[in-house]
Protein backbone atom coordinates (compact mmCIF):
# COMPACT_ATOMS: atom_id res chain seq x y z
CA UNK A 1 0.00 0.00 0.00
CA UNK A 2 1.27 3.47 -0.86
CA UNK A 3 1.30 6.22 1.74
CA UNK A 4 1.23 9.76 0.38
CA UNK A 5 2.81 12.59 2.35
CA UNK A 6 1.42 15.92 1.25
CA UNK A 7 4.37 18.07 2.25
CA UNK A 8 8.13 17.76 2.54
CA UNK A 9 9.06 18.47 6.14
CA UNK A 10 11.57 17.71 8.88
CA UNK A 11 8.76 16.13 10.88
CA UNK A 12 8.05 13.74 8.03
CA UNK A 13 11.74 12.91 7.81
CA UNK A 14 11.86 12.00 11.52
CA UNK A 15 8.66 9.99 11.30
CA UNK A 16 9.90 7.93 8.38
CA UNK A 17 13.27 7.27 10.02
CA UNK A 18 11.56 6.15 13.23
CA UNK A 19 9.21 3.80 11.42
CA UNK A 20 12.06 2.24 9.46
CA UNK A 21 14.30 1.89 12.51
CA UNK A 22 17.16 3.74 10.85
CA UNK A 23 20.43 4.07 12.80
CA UNK A 24 21.30 7.35 14.50
CA UNK A 25 24.16 8.14 12.09
CA UNK A 26 21.78 8.00 9.12
CA UNK A 27 19.14 10.09 10.86
CA UNK A 28 21.78 12.72 11.58
CA UNK A 29 22.97 12.74 7.98
CA UNK A 30 19.42 13.09 6.69
CA UNK A 31 18.68 15.98 9.05
CA UNK A 32 21.88 17.84 8.07
CA UNK A 33 20.95 17.48 4.41
CA UNK A 34 17.41 18.67 5.11
CA UNK A 35 18.69 21.82 6.82
CA UNK A 36 20.77 22.58 3.72
CA UNK A 37 17.81 21.86 1.42
CA UNK A 38 15.65 24.32 3.36
CA UNK A 39 18.30 27.04 3.27
CA UNK A 40 19.18 26.90 -0.43
CA UNK A 41 17.35 28.39 -3.40
CA UNK A 42 16.43 26.31 -6.41
CA UNK A 43 18.96 26.62 -9.26
CA UNK A 44 17.96 28.88 -12.14
CA UNK A 45 19.45 29.63 -15.52
CA UNK A 46 21.54 32.29 -13.80
CA UNK A 47 23.56 29.41 -12.32
CA UNK A 48 26.29 28.48 -14.81
CA UNK A 49 25.69 24.73 -14.53
CA UNK A 50 21.96 25.21 -15.27
CA UNK A 51 22.18 27.93 -17.90
CA UNK A 52 20.51 25.81 -20.61
CA UNK A 53 17.81 24.09 -18.52
CA UNK A 54 14.77 25.57 -16.82
CA UNK A 55 13.92 24.02 -13.47
CA UNK A 56 10.39 24.42 -12.10
CA UNK A 57 10.34 24.16 -8.27
CA UNK A 58 6.70 23.02 -8.50
CA UNK A 59 7.99 19.63 -9.71
CA UNK A 60 9.56 19.04 -6.29
CA UNK A 61 6.94 20.68 -4.09
CA UNK A 62 4.42 18.04 -5.08
CA UNK A 63 3.48 15.12 -2.88
CA UNK A 64 6.27 12.73 -1.97
CA UNK A 65 5.67 9.08 -2.74
CA UNK A 66 6.27 6.93 0.30
CA UNK A 67 6.20 3.26 -0.60
CA UNK A 68 5.85 0.52 1.97
CA UNK A 69 7.41 -2.94 1.44
CA UNK A 70 5.73 -5.24 -1.09
CA UNK A 71 5.63 -8.99 -1.50
CA UNK A 72 8.46 -10.37 -3.63
CA UNK A 73 7.36 -12.02 -6.86
CA UNK A 74 8.60 -14.79 -9.05
CA UNK A 75 10.34 -13.69 -12.22
CA UNK A 76 7.43 -14.80 -14.40
CA UNK A 77 5.09 -12.45 -12.50
CA UNK A 78 7.09 -9.31 -13.29
CA UNK A 79 5.87 -6.79 -15.89
CA UNK A 80 6.59 -7.93 -19.41
CA UNK A 81 8.95 -5.03 -20.18
CA UNK A 82 11.08 -5.92 -17.16
CA UNK A 83 11.10 -9.64 -17.92
CA UNK A 84 12.35 -8.89 -21.41
CA UNK A 85 15.11 -6.65 -20.16
CA UNK A 86 16.20 -9.22 -17.57
CA UNK A 87 16.41 -11.88 -20.25
CA UNK A 88 18.29 -9.67 -22.68
CA UNK A 89 20.73 -8.23 -20.14
CA UNK A 90 22.40 -11.52 -19.12
CA UNK A 91 22.13 -10.33 -15.50
CA UNK A 92 23.03 -13.19 -13.18
CA UNK A 93 21.90 -11.28 -10.08
CA UNK A 94 19.15 -8.67 -10.14
CA UNK A 95 16.83 -6.36 -8.23
CA UNK A 96 13.56 -4.98 -9.62
CA UNK A 97 11.75 -1.98 -8.17
CA UNK A 98 8.20 -1.25 -9.34
CA UNK A 99 6.95 2.22 -8.39
CA UNK A 100 9.67 2.27 -5.74
CA UNK A 101 8.74 -1.09 -4.19
CA UNK A 102 11.22 -3.97 -4.26
CA UNK A 103 9.30 -6.74 -6.08
CA UNK A 104 12.10 -9.07 -7.19
CA UNK A 105 15.51 -9.99 -5.80
CA UNK A 106 17.86 -12.73 -6.92
CA UNK A 107 21.45 -13.42 -5.87
CA UNK A 108 22.89 -16.84 -6.76
CA UNK A 109 23.98 -18.87 -3.76
CA UNK A 110 27.52 -19.22 -5.05
CA UNK A 111 27.93 -15.42 -5.11
CA UNK A 112 26.46 -15.04 -1.63
CA UNK A 113 28.92 -17.69 -0.40
CA UNK A 114 31.77 -15.51 -1.70
CA UNK A 115 30.52 -12.58 0.37
CA UNK A 116 28.82 -10.66 -2.45
CA UNK A 117 25.91 -8.54 -1.26
CA UNK A 118 23.03 -7.42 -3.48
CA UNK A 119 20.18 -5.86 -1.54
CA UNK A 120 17.76 -3.01 -1.40
CA UNK A 121 19.42 -0.20 0.54
CA UNK A 122 16.98 -0.33 3.46
CA UNK A 123 17.60 -4.05 3.87
CA UNK A 124 21.36 -3.54 3.64
CA UNK A 125 21.23 -1.04 6.50
CA UNK A 126 19.65 -3.72 8.66
CA UNK A 127 21.61 -6.78 7.58
CA UNK A 128 24.94 -5.39 6.32
CA UNK A 129 25.35 -2.17 8.25
CA UNK A 130 29.10 -2.69 8.58
CA UNK A 131 29.45 -2.26 4.80
CA UNK A 132 26.99 0.64 4.47
CA UNK A 133 28.09 2.88 7.34
CA UNK A 134 31.07 4.93 6.27
CA UNK A 135 30.32 4.29 2.58
CA UNK A 136 26.89 5.91 2.20
CA UNK A 137 27.28 9.65 1.51
CA UNK A 138 31.03 9.25 0.94
CA UNK A 139 30.81 10.11 -2.79
CA UNK A 140 27.66 12.26 -2.98
CA UNK A 141 26.38 14.22 0.00
CA UNK A 142 24.56 17.51 -0.22
CA UNK A 143 27.04 19.05 -2.66
CA UNK A 144 26.82 19.24 -6.42
CA UNK A 145 29.40 17.73 -8.71
CA UNK A 146 30.73 21.23 -9.24
CA UNK A 147 31.50 21.63 -5.52
CA UNK A 148 29.11 23.96 -3.67
CA UNK A 149 26.04 22.87 -1.75
CA UNK A 150 23.18 21.96 -4.04
CA UNK A 151 19.45 21.84 -3.38
CA UNK A 152 18.76 18.74 -5.48
CA UNK A 153 21.64 16.81 -3.93
CA UNK A 154 20.46 17.82 -0.47
CA UNK A 155 16.88 16.77 -1.29
CA UNK A 156 18.00 13.27 -2.23
CA UNK A 157 20.39 12.95 0.71
CA UNK A 158 17.60 13.91 3.10
CA UNK A 159 14.60 12.06 1.71
CA UNK A 160 15.67 9.16 -0.53
CA UNK A 161 13.08 6.46 -0.06
CA UNK A 162 14.54 3.36 -1.71
CA UNK A 163 17.56 2.13 -3.59
CA UNK A 164 20.10 -0.59 -4.26
CA UNK A 165 23.27 -1.70 -2.49
CA UNK A 166 26.07 -3.77 -4.01
CA UNK A 167 29.19 -4.99 -2.21
CA UNK A 168 31.89 -7.12 -3.84
CA UNK A 169 34.61 -8.41 -1.46
CA UNK A 170 38.32 -8.10 -2.09
CA UNK A 171 39.65 -10.26 -4.91
CA UNK A 172 36.22 -11.46 -6.10
CA UNK A 173 35.45 -11.28 -9.82
CA UNK A 174 31.86 -11.42 -11.08
CA UNK A 175 31.69 -12.93 -14.55
CA UNK A 176 28.07 -11.90 -15.33
CA UNK A 177 26.42 -8.50 -14.84
CA UNK A 178 24.36 -7.38 -11.87
CA UNK A 179 21.16 -5.70 -12.98
CA UNK A 180 18.93 -3.20 -11.17
CA UNK A 181 15.71 -2.17 -12.89
CA UNK A 182 13.43 0.72 -11.91
CA UNK A 183 9.99 0.36 -13.48
CA UNK A 184 7.10 2.83 -13.24
CA UNK A 185 3.74 1.24 -13.92
CA UNK A 186 1.55 4.29 -13.34
CA UNK A 187 1.64 8.09 -13.00
CA UNK A 188 3.40 9.19 -9.84
CA UNK A 189 4.50 12.12 -7.76
CA UNK A 190 8.02 12.82 -6.49
CA UNK A 191 10.22 9.74 -5.95
CA UNK A 192 13.82 9.59 -4.80
CA UNK A 193 16.22 6.66 -5.13
CA UNK A 194 19.84 6.04 -4.17
CA UNK A 195 22.34 3.43 -5.35
CA UNK A 196 25.52 2.55 -3.48
CA UNK A 197 28.17 0.29 -5.05
CA UNK A 198 31.30 -0.70 -3.12
CA UNK A 199 34.07 -2.76 -4.74
CA UNK A 200 36.77 -3.79 -2.31
CA UNK A 201 40.46 -4.19 -3.18
CA UNK A 202 41.01 -5.86 -6.58
CA UNK A 203 37.34 -6.78 -6.97
CA UNK A 204 35.76 -6.76 -10.43
CA UNK A 205 32.12 -6.43 -11.49
CA UNK A 206 29.68 -5.27 -14.18
CA UNK A 207 26.61 -3.31 -13.09
CA UNK A 208 23.65 -2.28 -15.27
CA UNK A 209 20.98 0.08 -13.91
CA UNK A 210 17.92 0.84 -16.04
CA UNK A 211 14.94 3.18 -15.69
CA UNK A 212 11.92 2.31 -17.84
CA UNK A 213 8.19 2.98 -18.09
CA UNK A 214 5.34 3.76 -20.40
CA UNK A 215 4.23 7.40 -20.81
CA UNK A 216 3.56 8.66 -17.28
CA UNK A 217 3.86 11.96 -15.45
CA UNK A 218 6.28 11.80 -12.54
CA UNK A 219 9.47 13.38 -11.20
CA UNK A 220 12.37 11.16 -10.18
CA UNK A 221 15.58 12.23 -8.44
CA UNK A 222 18.31 9.55 -8.39
CA UNK A 223 21.78 9.46 -6.87
CA UNK A 224 24.55 6.94 -7.52
CA UNK A 225 27.69 6.44 -5.43
CA UNK A 226 30.50 4.25 -6.81
CA UNK A 227 33.36 3.46 -4.43
CA UNK A 228 36.31 1.68 -6.05
CA UNK A 229 38.98 0.59 -3.60
CA UNK A 230 42.61 0.01 -4.75
CA UNK A 231 42.81 -2.16 -7.84
CA UNK A 232 39.03 -2.50 -8.25
CA UNK A 233 37.53 -2.64 -11.75
CA UNK A 234 33.93 -1.68 -12.52
CA UNK A 235 31.99 -1.63 -15.77
CA UNK A 236 28.91 0.50 -15.10
CA UNK A 237 25.97 1.39 -17.33
CA UNK A 238 23.05 3.69 -16.53
CA UNK A 239 20.27 3.45 -19.13
CA UNK A 240 17.29 5.84 -19.00
CA UNK A 241 14.34 4.97 -21.25
CA UNK A 242 11.49 6.50 -19.23
CA UNK A 243 8.26 7.20 -21.11
CA UNK A 244 7.06 10.65 -22.12
CA UNK A 245 6.04 12.86 -19.22
CA UNK A 246 8.81 11.78 -16.83
CA UNK A 247 11.28 14.34 -15.44
CA UNK A 248 14.50 12.60 -14.43
CA UNK A 249 17.39 14.08 -12.44
CA UNK A 250 20.39 11.84 -11.88
CA UNK A 251 23.63 12.60 -10.08
CA UNK A 252 26.49 10.10 -9.91
CA UNK A 253 30.03 10.28 -8.59
CA UNK A 254 32.74 7.61 -8.57
CA UNK A 255 35.71 7.67 -6.19
CA UNK A 256 38.69 5.85 -7.70
CA UNK A 257 41.52 4.87 -5.40
CA UNK A 258 44.97 3.61 -6.42
CA UNK A 259 44.95 1.65 -9.72
CA UNK A 260 41.14 1.48 -9.79
CA UNK A 261 39.54 1.32 -13.26
CA UNK A 262 36.06 2.52 -14.23
CA UNK A 263 34.25 2.19 -17.55
CA UNK A 264 31.00 4.15 -17.30
CA UNK A 265 28.23 4.44 -19.89
CA UNK A 266 25.40 6.97 -19.53
CA UNK A 267 22.45 6.52 -21.93
CA UNK A 268 19.61 9.06 -22.13
CA UNK A 269 16.84 8.17 -24.55
CA UNK A 270 13.58 8.72 -22.68
CA UNK A 271 11.61 11.12 -20.54
CA UNK A 272 10.48 14.63 -21.35
CA UNK A 273 13.26 16.33 -19.38
CA UNK A 274 16.37 14.52 -18.17
CA UNK A 275 19.36 16.01 -16.41
CA UNK A 276 22.33 13.66 -15.88
CA UNK A 277 25.46 14.63 -13.93
CA UNK A 278 28.33 12.12 -13.90
CA UNK A 279 31.67 12.63 -12.16
CA UNK A 280 34.85 10.67 -11.56
CA UNK A 281 37.14 11.70 -8.74
CA UNK A 282 40.57 10.18 -9.20
CA UNK A 283 42.09 10.14 -5.72
CA UNK A 284 44.79 7.51 -6.19
CA UNK A 285 47.77 7.16 -8.56
CA UNK A 286 47.15 4.85 -11.50
CA UNK A 287 43.39 5.41 -11.42
CA UNK A 288 41.72 5.23 -14.84
CA UNK A 289 38.25 6.53 -15.72
CA UNK A 290 36.54 6.20 -19.10
CA UNK A 291 33.14 7.94 -19.22
CA UNK A 292 30.97 7.37 -22.27
CA UNK A 293 27.61 8.90 -23.14
CA UNK A 294 24.93 8.30 -25.78
CA UNK A 295 21.73 10.32 -26.11
CA UNK A 296 18.95 10.95 -28.62
CA UNK A 297 16.31 13.68 -28.22
CA UNK A 298 13.09 13.60 -30.20
CA UNK A 299 10.03 15.82 -30.28
CA UNK A 300 9.48 17.69 -27.02
CA UNK A 301 12.54 16.21 -25.28
CA UNK A 302 15.24 18.13 -23.41
CA UNK A 303 18.32 16.09 -22.41
CA UNK A 304 21.02 17.80 -20.33
CA UNK A 305 24.41 16.31 -19.39
CA UNK A 306 27.22 17.51 -17.14
CA UNK A 307 30.46 15.55 -16.67
CA UNK A 308 33.32 16.19 -14.26
CA UNK A 309 36.79 14.66 -14.33
CA UNK A 310 38.34 15.68 -11.03
CA UNK A 311 42.00 14.73 -10.76
CA UNK A 312 43.34 14.86 -7.21
CA UNK A 313 46.23 12.38 -7.45
CA UNK A 314 49.21 12.33 -9.77
CA UNK A 315 49.64 9.79 -12.58
CA UNK A 316 45.98 9.16 -13.32
CA UNK A 317 44.03 9.06 -16.60
CA UNK A 318 40.51 10.04 -17.61
CA UNK A 319 38.64 10.15 -20.90
CA UNK A 320 35.12 11.46 -21.64
CA UNK A 321 33.41 10.75 -24.96
CA UNK A 322 29.76 11.84 -25.28
CA UNK A 323 27.87 11.69 -28.56
CA UNK A 324 24.24 12.39 -29.32
CA UNK A 325 21.66 13.49 -31.81
CA UNK A 326 18.46 15.54 -31.85
CA UNK A 327 15.55 15.53 -34.24
CA UNK A 328 12.24 17.44 -34.56
CA UNK A 329 12.41 20.15 -31.85
CA UNK A 330 14.51 18.04 -29.48
CA UNK A 331 17.24 19.78 -27.51
CA UNK A 332 20.49 18.33 -26.14
CA UNK A 333 22.98 19.93 -23.80
CA UNK A 334 26.51 18.89 -22.84
CA UNK A 335 28.75 20.66 -20.35
CA UNK A 336 31.98 19.07 -19.19
CA UNK A 337 34.78 20.00 -16.82
CA UNK A 338 38.32 18.66 -16.51
CA UNK A 339 39.56 19.85 -13.13
CA UNK A 340 43.14 19.26 -12.01
CA UNK A 341 44.43 19.97 -8.52
CA UNK A 342 48.06 21.09 -7.98
CA UNK A 343 48.83 17.53 -6.81
CA UNK A 344 47.65 16.01 -10.13
CA UNK A 345 50.96 16.01 -12.00
CA UNK A 346 51.49 13.54 -14.88
CA UNK A 347 47.77 13.54 -15.65
CA UNK A 348 46.30 12.40 -18.97
CA UNK A 349 42.79 13.79 -19.46
CA UNK A 350 40.64 14.05 -22.56
CA UNK A 351 37.11 15.26 -23.22
CA UNK A 352 35.15 15.04 -26.47
CA UNK A 353 31.54 15.87 -27.35
CA UNK A 354 29.94 15.44 -30.78
CA UNK A 355 26.33 16.24 -31.77
CA UNK A 356 24.22 15.65 -34.86
CA UNK A 357 21.21 17.83 -35.69
CA UNK A 358 18.62 16.05 -37.82
CA UNK A 359 16.18 18.92 -38.33
CA UNK A 360 16.15 22.71 -38.54
CA UNK A 361 14.31 22.95 -35.21
CA UNK A 362 16.69 20.69 -33.24
CA UNK A 363 19.25 22.39 -31.00
CA UNK A 364 22.47 21.41 -29.26
CA UNK A 365 24.66 23.24 -26.75
CA UNK A 366 28.20 22.04 -26.09
CA UNK A 367 30.50 23.62 -23.49
CA UNK A 368 33.75 21.75 -22.69
CA UNK A 369 35.88 23.36 -19.96
CA UNK A 370 39.33 23.03 -18.37
CA UNK A 371 40.57 24.08 -14.92
CA UNK A 372 44.22 23.10 -14.60
CA UNK A 373 46.33 23.86 -11.54
CA UNK A 374 49.17 21.43 -12.38
CA UNK A 375 51.90 22.09 -14.94
CA UNK A 376 53.16 18.65 -16.05
CA UNK A 377 50.04 17.27 -17.70
CA UNK A 378 48.42 16.33 -21.01
CA UNK A 379 44.87 17.62 -21.34
CA UNK A 380 42.68 18.31 -24.34
CA UNK A 381 39.05 18.88 -25.13
CA UNK A 382 36.90 19.41 -28.19
CA UNK A 383 33.34 19.54 -29.43
CA UNK A 384 31.38 19.73 -32.67
CA UNK A 385 27.76 20.21 -33.67
CA UNK A 386 26.58 19.77 -37.25
CA UNK A 387 23.82 18.35 -39.45
CA UNK A 388 24.22 15.05 -41.25
CA UNK A 389 26.80 15.41 -44.02
CA UNK A 390 24.99 16.00 -47.33
CA UNK A 391 27.83 14.46 -49.31
CA UNK A 392 27.53 11.25 -47.33
CA UNK A 393 23.76 11.24 -47.87
CA UNK A 394 24.30 11.77 -51.59
CA UNK A 395 26.83 8.94 -51.75
CA UNK A 396 24.37 6.53 -50.12
CA UNK A 397 21.58 7.77 -52.41
CA UNK A 398 23.69 6.86 -55.43
CA UNK A 399 23.82 3.34 -53.98
CA UNK A 400 20.03 3.17 -53.98
CA UNK A 401 19.25 4.07 -50.37
CA UNK A 402 16.30 6.45 -49.74
CA UNK A 403 17.24 9.60 -47.83
CA UNK A 404 15.49 8.56 -44.63
CA UNK A 405 17.17 5.17 -44.57
CA UNK A 406 20.53 6.73 -45.41
CA UNK A 407 20.19 9.18 -42.52
CA UNK A 408 19.33 6.33 -40.14
CA UNK A 409 22.42 4.46 -41.25
CA UNK A 410 24.68 7.48 -40.73
CA UNK A 411 23.29 8.23 -37.28
CA UNK A 412 23.73 4.61 -36.21
CA UNK A 413 27.34 4.68 -37.41
CA UNK A 414 27.90 8.01 -35.65
CA UNK A 415 26.77 6.63 -32.28
CA UNK A 416 28.43 3.25 -32.77
CA UNK A 417 31.80 4.93 -32.25
CA UNK A 418 30.86 5.27 -28.58
CA UNK A 419 28.79 2.11 -28.20
CA UNK A 420 31.58 0.07 -29.75
CA UNK A 421 33.71 0.78 -26.69
CA UNK A 422 31.22 -0.98 -24.42
CA UNK A 423 32.04 -4.69 -23.90
CA UNK A 424 28.38 -5.63 -23.37
CA UNK A 425 27.05 -6.87 -26.69
CA UNK A 426 23.41 -7.35 -25.69
CA UNK A 427 23.23 -3.91 -24.09
CA UNK A 428 24.72 -2.31 -27.22
CA UNK A 429 22.12 -4.10 -29.34
CA UNK A 430 19.29 -2.95 -27.06
CA UNK A 431 20.36 0.71 -27.21
CA UNK A 432 20.91 0.62 -30.97
CA UNK A 433 17.45 -0.92 -31.42
CA UNK A 434 15.75 1.87 -29.48
CA UNK A 435 17.55 4.55 -31.49
CA UNK A 436 16.69 2.80 -34.75
CA UNK A 437 13.03 2.77 -33.79
CA UNK A 438 13.10 6.44 -32.83
CA UNK A 439 14.67 7.31 -36.18
CA UNK A 440 11.98 5.38 -38.05
CA UNK A 441 9.26 7.24 -36.16
CA UNK A 442 10.86 10.68 -36.57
Amino acid sequence: MNETVTTLSLENLHRRAERRGEPDWLRGARERAWRIFERLDWPTRKNEAWRYTDLDPAWFGLELEEVRPAELRERDALPRAVRERLAESDAEAALVFEDGRLVYAHLPAELSAKGVVLSDLAGALERHGEHVEGALYQAVTETSLQGPEDKLAALNAALWGYGAFVYVPAGVTLEAPIGVFHYASRPGKLSLSRTLIVLDDNAEATFIEEYLSEAHARTHVATGELLLRPGARLRHAGVQTWGAGVRHFHRQRALLEKDAVLLDLAVNLGGTLARTEVASELVGPGADSEMLGVYFAGSGQHLDHYTTQHHVSAQARSDVYYKGAATANGRVVYQGLIQLEPTAQKTDAYQTNRNLLLSREARAESVPQLEIAANDVRCSHGSSTAPVDEEQLFYLATRGLPRVQAQQLLVAAFLEEVLGRVPLEKLRHHIAGIIEGRLRDA
